[in-house]
């Protein structure tokens, strides 16, 4: 909120200086660069708010994956799961971290980096 509050200040303040110069035309372009701007961060904070809760039983593995609580819920048999982590050679990607079961695959850590996916599929690895 601080970050597209102070935007919209710099832009729209901006703006109004041009406005009163005689360019009027500015104000509309930059309130919807304003909108469009507040839209993108809020889709992005969204979509790095989604829980993901992993939870390994003795006969069975839970994954949850939900903005407030579980909207999405799937339970594999623990004994067939495996575990994967594919990592690039390229620095700038983060890899991908799979739980799999009878041909199907779920990924795991979409909002993580690369160091903590690491940190994930050893302490997985341990307990699976």
């Amino acid at each position: 909120m601080l970050l597209a509050g102070s935007f919209a200040v710099i832009c729209l303040g901006s703006a109004v200086v041009y406005a009163l110069f005689g360019f009027w035309m500015v104000l509309p372009f930059a309130g919807a660069e304003v909108i469009f701007v507040t839209a993108c961060l809020y889709w992005t904070v969204r979509k790095l708010s989604v829980k993901e809760v992993i939870t390994i039983g003795d006969d069975d593995i839970k994954l949850e994956w939900g903005l407030r609580g579980p909207e999405r819920s799937v339970k594999l048999p623990r004994y067939w799961s495996s575990l994967d982590f594919d990592q690039p050679d390229s620095p700038f990607e983060v890899g991908s971290l799979c739980l799999q079961a009878h041909g199907k695959r779920y990924a795991l850590g979409l909002g993580l980096g690369r160091e903590e996916k690491k940190d994930l599929y050893k302490e997985l690895k341990q307990l699976i």
